[in-house]
């Protein structure tokens, strides 16, 4: 059983130590998600715009590709390595949790 599952309907918006009432989430788009998907168009039409084919030189071959698809590449490489390193560490999810169980 999870904490606050046996307050009555009148505690269960309240805050766990008695305060104010907690206040819904917020719905909506945020300024976050706004600059991303800017971003994103940005992105999608600079590859567009550069259809071409050029060389692409790799570490050890190379290759003719269209510039578009190494913008596209590269736009998903950006991404992954920038999900792994905002992601938090092992240890720092096990804190998370520890936090949010007390």
């Amino acid at each position: 059983m999870r904490r606050g599952d046996d307050l009555g309907p009148e505690d269960r918006d309240r805050d766990l130590k008695g305060g104010d009432p907690l206040k819904p989430p917020a719905s909506g788009i945020s300024g976050r998600q706004i600059v991303i998907g800017v971003l994103a168009i940005v992105l999608i039409a600079f590859a567009i715009a550069n259809f071409e084919p050029v060389e692409v030189n790799f570490l050890m071959f190379q290759t003719d590709a269209r510039v578009v698809t190494v913008i596209a590449v590269a736009g998903g490489l950006g991404f992954v390595i920038g999900y792994f390193v905002g992601r938090p560490s092992r240890r720092d999810r096990a804190r998370l949790r520890e936090r949010d169980e007390d």
